[in-house]
C-alpha cells in the first residue's frame, strides 16, 4: 500500500512535537474504556496499542496487568514513549505492514489510530490488523463525520490531515471482522474540545 503524502506530513508533526503532545493530553485518557478492555482481554494478555504515539495510553494499559506492544510510524513519538516505558516493546511500522505473525495479539487498542489515513484505506488497514489478532477485544475511536484528510491547524502539532467516520462505518468494521458484544457510542472529544464528537466502538471475539 502506498503511504499518502498527507499521512507522512502528519507523522512528521508527531516526530517534531511528541513531547508537547504527551504533556498536553496525558491526563485526558479514556480510563473507563481501558478498564473494560483489560477485563475482556484478561490479565497477562498480549495486546497491541496501535498508533500509540508518545505513550499516552501505554502505561495505563500496562497498569491493568496487560502485556502491551506499542506500534507507531513516528520515530519521534516512539522515542518519547521509550522514556516513559523503557521496558515496553515498541515497534516502528506503518499500520498496513505489521511485522507479526497471524494471531499474535489477544486484543488491539486503537485510539484515534486511523485519523491520519485516507478513508479509502481504512477497510484494508483494519483487515490487515485483524489478521494479527486472534480472540480478544478491540477498542476503536475516531472523530465523527465524513472528512477525508482535511487539513487542520492543531494547537499542539501544527498542520495535520484528519479523516473521520460515522458510527455505522465503525460498526461495519467490527461486524465484518467477527466481533460480538459491539457497542458504538458518540462521546465528547476527551482530548481537545468536548464540543467535538468522537465515535467509540468496542467489541470482542
Amino acid at each position: 500500500m502506498e503511504v499518502d503524502d498527507r499521512t507522512m506530513q502528519s507523522i512528521a508533526a508527531y516526530d517534531e512535537h511528541a513531547d508537547d503532545y504527551q504533556h498536553a493530553f496525558r491526563m485526558k485518557r479514556p480510563s473507563t474504556a481501558i478498564r473494560r478492555f483489560a477485563e475482556w482481554a484478561g490479565r497477562g494478555a498480549l495486546v497491541a496499542d496501535v498508533g500509540c504515539g508518545p505513550g499516552t495510553d501505554l502505561r495505563l494499559l500496562s497498569d491493568t496487568g496487560l502485556h502491551v506492544v506499542g506500534i507507531d510510524a513516528s520515530l519521534g513519538a516512539l522515542q518519547y514513549a521509550r522514556l516513559l516505558m523503557p521496558r515496553t516493546a515498541l515497534v516502528r511500522t506503518f499500520l498496513h505492514d505489521l511485522p507479526f505473525p497471524v494471531d499474535t495479539f489477544g486484543g488491539m487498542w486503537m485510539s484515534s489510530a486511523f485519523t491520519h489515513l485516507p478513508r479509502a484505506q481504512w477497510p484494508q488497514v483494519f483487515g490487515h490488523l485483524m489478521t494479527r489478532m486472534g480472540t480478544g477485544p478491540v477498542y476503536f475511536s475516531c472523530y465523527l463525520g465524513t472528512a477525508d484528510m482535511e487539513s487542520v491547524e492543531d494547537a499542539t502539532l501544527g498542520t495535520v490531515h484528519r479523516s473521520q467516520a460515522t458510527g455505522s462505518e465503525v460498526e461495519s468494521l467490527l461486524v465484518n471482522h467477527g466481533f460480538d458484544d459491539i457497542t458504538i457510542e458518540v462521546q465528547p472529544d476527551p482530548i481537545v474540545d468536548r464540543r467535538r464528537p468522537w465515535v467509540v466502538g468496542m467489541g470482542r471475539r
